[in-house]
């Protein structure tokens, strides 16, 4: 993925330093981190 961050995704802070939020639903978030070309999923469900 060349630029990972397009759309809205929200940089967290503190705990979840270098991690960011998508809202996937109105309830849902997804938590994830990209690291050169791999994408890590910290949580899918539930707000942070």
């Amino acid at each position: 993925m060349d630029i990972p961050f397009l759309g809205k995704p929200e940089p967290l802070k503190y705990d979840l330093s270098g991690k960011c939020s998508r809202r996937i639903t109105d309830e849902h978030r997804l938590i994830y981190k990209v690291e050169h070309d791999t994408i890590f999923i910290y949580s899918a469900k539930d707000h942070y």
